[in-house]
């Protein structure tokens, strides 16, 4: 079994292949029945212990009460480490009743235990509360050290370092796979490590196909700030770690080091989400890893840096030293290939800084790729550095890759001169589809020195000072404008509006054009640290300026933070309240000046939101969409034997069918995602409504709907809920009920027969109906989809609908396609990704080429005589109008003369 050293920065991992040789697939362990323990408990414990049971997606033989069943004491007096020793074997499951247990000696566990775990059992994870001597002895104080074995789950309990400057503690856990930390944090001030190790928790995968998961890990009250490198870190994944580990939604503030750090792992660290704020050296510091099937990543996380607006758990004299927002960094191991996506940084004010985001020479690291990022910079920092790389050590790629990045920001200067800096033998580097907004002081876009075959390509540049500036470098550039805003970062990670507004000081609030929703929820604090989430049925906003950077709006649904007794959160919204939860402590709740209480919260706006007729009766008019809650329909998704990962939403409601989910399996609102492996094993899901959007991030599975099996491209369309009974209304001929055909639709599609027995299917983006009394009862239409058959030849079937055509395929046969009268090529729409070139008055040639197929998209307009499409390519020109088109795999060339607007979709990868 690997161990790992204590450590230093030059810690490595022993070599790894008896490890790979022992593994059992992380499914197959799930699955086992419970197993002879090797060792036992004491006779008075195994008696009073549980029997076999799942928790966790675990096979667990014993679940202990560590109170009654262990002697543990839940006051905090007496010590609790000889009894936590004892129980320490494969198959055992403690719950910690709410209390405090004191821990005084380190637990020391290299026993290849398989599925052990600690979790308590109150309703917040501060509840349970593991606390530590004083001052620790002046030692540097570790709470757990597990240096081997797998499935270990730590879960629902709070570690007190207390609020002086000396107490620590930190836990070590290495697992082969399966392990978890799970809703668990760190209370109290973090010393300097002067007084504790370099991270609160090191975490480690020991093999190559383990994946340990960190699930809402808090650390966010505070820690002395000495500036590097005397600071402690919040996660650190070291050296020997040559599996996946993976954060999900944590929230790392004002550590004295890095929130997290994974430059030597071999492996892989992967970050979902999260909020890191404050943290002094980095907030994110990452390497791609050398793992040989993948590559690490950080998605949808949100980094602010406000140095001047520490939070209350500051002490007098607290300030940041020299903060980063992320550095991509392998020290000096070459690795390359991290991707940043979906990210939004919002730097306030800092003092001295690397950059926002950086690799410096000495981090040795090759290229990285930022994509779909936003980033706010009102202060001097640098925004984006790629310093030189080192050819002769360093992994290819070397380039750094910009795409669809946002930069804006109130900053007057940046010490490269640039937003943007691409230094010495970053070969290949691209900035495309991006856009820099830096109106003030004198500040230039895109800086690259002495690096070849880079491109800038169908990017806004719109700053004080030089779109471009290149020194010994080799760089195309195409359809550069400088004219337009740029979008806005925002704290929940969306798109926050335009930078239109920038000055001196950016202002992105727009409140004065946004009329109230005609409901109101208002949360007010009662000193206690209180973490909610709700969702409505309808829209939802925020009211004024009462929601702040860690407050999060998405579609219906709001999550956030308030704990100052009297502050509110307040949000207006239109609907119904559908759900609401605290996560973590509790406030007062008030609908419409109303206050009413957790559990009755749901009910509050139902009377008032419901329209009724004059005569009190309920108006049926909505009954398609009342019964959200009737999970009446059934996901199956069955393992092939390939190691795969998939995602999925539903329309209403999603919940877990049986004991199927695992740990790593996630269910957030009408949304899942999840892991499956082993062939036959399956994962089950209850749903209402349809399937609006399904994928494989990785490998493949069997899908079953309702008990039939549907493809990946297909199990959107298996369930079509128009009735309550999931078929579509008909009339009382057997045709389809054409009432409501009064629906403004601008397109038509027509399939007409060939004299061929013929069966399609489409589907549309927006609305569709059927046009006329074409279609028949054996045709079925719903909201945006139709499966239908026509077979004479010269009859048709007519459809009008908006949006555009997302699919169209033949089950049976063929037909001729007709849309808004021209016949196409039903082919087109099976390509997934968008080009249009849009005309300004005067000419402009173009002329692409495609590593797949390329059509003129129907929808837009027929191209022209001069234009021409012949495998894979397109040339024409346009000059009042629009050219557009769909294709398929990637745009491998591209020429644009003139004014003309470019702008593509790229929806496959």
């Amino acid at each position: 079994m690997v161990r790992l050293t204590d450590g230093d920065d030059d810690e490595s991992a022993a070599d790894s292949d008896s490890i790979l040789e022992s593994q059992l697939n992380r499914r197959n362990y799930l699955k086992l029945g419970a197993m002879a323990a090797s060792t036992a408990l004491s006779a008075g414990v195994a008696s009073a212990a549980s029997g076999p049971e799942e928790r966790f997606g675990i096979q667990w033989d014993r679940v202990v009460n560590a109170v009654d069943d262990l002697g543990m004491d839940p006051n905090g007096n007496e010590p609790i480490d000889d009894q936590l020793d004892s129980a320490y074997e494969s198959g055992t499951l403690i719950e910690f009743p709410p209390g405090e247990y004191l821990a005084t000696e380190t637990q020391y566990w290299n026993d290849d235990v398989s599925r052990f775990g600690m979790v308590g059992t109150g309703s917040s994870h501060k509840d349970v509360q593991f606390v530590f001597p004083s001052g620790n002895n002046g030692e540097k104080y570790r709470f757990l050290e597990i240096t081997s074995g797998d499935h270990h789950v730590l879960k629902n309990f709070s570690i007190q370092q207390t609020d002086d400057d000396t107490t620590t503690a930190d836990i070590w856990m290495i697992n082969d796979d399966g392990g978890l930390i799970e809703d668990v944090e760190w209370l109290g001030r973090t010393p300097t490590d002067n007084n504790a190790r370099r991270q609160l928790l090191a975490y480690d995968c020991s093999s190559v196909d383990g994946v340990n998961v960190a699930r809402r890990v808090y650390m966010r009250e505070g820690a002395e700030l000495p500036g590097y490198p005397d600071g402690v870190a919040g996660i650190r994944v070291q050296g020997g770690s040559v599996g996946e580990i993976r954060l999900v939604d944590c929230h790392i503030e004002q550590r004295g080091s890095s929130s997290f750090r994974a430059t030597h792992t071999r492996g892989v660290l992967r970050v979902e989400g999260g909020l890191f704020k404050n943290n002094d050296n980095t907030n994110m510091r990452i390497s791609a890893g050398d793992h040989p099937e993948k590559t690490s990543w950080i998605k949808g996380a949100t980094v602010i840096m406000d140095a001047d607006n520490l939070n209350e758990h500051a002490h007098d004299g607290d300030s940041l030293d020299s903060p980063e927002g992320l550095r991509i960094d392998s020290t000096g191991n070459g690795y390359a290939g991290v991707l940043i996506e979906d990210c939004d940084f919002i730097f306030k004010s800092c003092p001295t800084s690397r950059g926002i985001v950086s690799s410096p020479t000495w981090a040795g690291h090759g290229g990285f790729t930022l994509r779909n990022c936003r980033i706010q910079n009102d202060t001097s920092v640098q925004t984006i550095h790629a310093d030189s790389v080192d050819t002769d050590t360093a992994d290819k790629p070397w380039g750094v890759n910009l795409e669809n990045v946002s930069i804006t920001g109130s900053t007057r200067s940046q010490p490269a001169g640039a937003a943007v800096c691409i230094d010495n033998d970053r070969n290949g580097s691209t900035v495309q589809n991006s856009c820099i907004h830096f109106p003030n002081g004198d500040v230039d876009g895109v800086l690259v020195n002495d690096a070849t075959n880079c491109e800038i390509v169908d990017s806004n540049i719109n700053v004080s000072g030089q779109a471009t500036v290149f020194s010994g470098a080799d760089v195309d550039t195409s359809n550069i404008t400088s004219g337009d805003s740029c979008p806005l970062p925002s704290a929940d990670g969306s798109t926050g509006g335009d930078s239109s507004t920038t000055d001196d000081s950016t202002d992105s609030t727009d409140d004065s054009t946004t009329e109230p929703l005609p409901n109101e929820i208002r949360l007010v604090g009662t000193g206690t640290t209180t973490q909610y989430e709700f969702t409505v049925t309808d829209s939802l906003q925020a009211s004024g300026d009462t929601i702040e950077e860690w407050d999060d709006i998405e579609s219906g649904t709001a999550t956030g933070w308030i704990t100052t007794d009297g502050v509110e959160d307040a949000y207006t919204f239109s609907g119904d309240i559908d759900s609401f939860s605290f996560l973590e402590g509790e406030s007062e709740i008030y609908v419409n000046g109303e206050q009413v209480s957790e559990s009755t919260v749901t009910g509050a706006t139902t009377d008032d939101s419901t329209d009724s007729n004059t005569d009190g009766s309920t108006d049926s008019t909505d009954d398609s969409t009342t019964d959200s809650t009737d999970l009446s329909h059934e996901l199956r998704l069955v393992g092939t034997g390939t190691q795969t990962q998939y995602e999925f939403t539903v329309s209403d409601a999603l919940e877990a069918s049986g004991d199927t989910i695992e740990t790593w399996d996630t269910i957030d609102g009408t949304s899942a995602s999840g892991w499956i492996t082993t062939a036959g094993v399956e994962d089950t899901f209850n749903f209402a409504g349809s399937v609006t959007s399904f994928g494989f991030v990785e490998g493949e599975a069997e899908i079953y709907v309702d008990g039939e099996q549907v493809t990946e491209s297909t199990v959107t369309d298996a369930v079509t809920d128009s009735g309550t009974d999931g078929s579509t209304d008909s009339g009382t001929d057997g045709s389809t009920d054409s009432t409501d055909d009064t629906t403004d639709s601008q397109n038509e599609l027509r399939l007409v027969g060939t004299g061929a027995e013929t069966q399609y299917e489409v589907t549309v983006s927006g609305t569709l109906e059927a046009s006329g009394d074409t279609i028949e009862q054996w045709d079925d239409v719903s909201e945006s989809s139709a499966t239908g058959w026509v077979t004479t030849e010269g009859v048709e079937d007519v459809y009008a609908f908006t949006g555009t055509i997302t699919s169209l395929s033949f089950l049976e046969g063929e037909a001729e396609v007709y849309v808004n009268g021209t016949r196409v090529d039903p082919a087109v729409f099976s390509l997934p990704n968008t080009l249009v070139v849009e005309g300004d008055g005067t000419e402009t040639t173009y002329d692409f080429m495609v590593s797949g197929d390329i059509l003129n998209d129907p929808l837009v307009g027929p191209t022209e005589s001069d234009d021409s499409l012949t495998n894979g390519k397109a040339k024409g020109s346009v000059t009042d109008g629009i050219d557009a088109f769909r294709f398929s795999g990637d745009i491998t060339k591209m020429n644009l003369a003139g004014d003309a607007a470019l702008t593509f979709e790229d929806n496959d990868g």
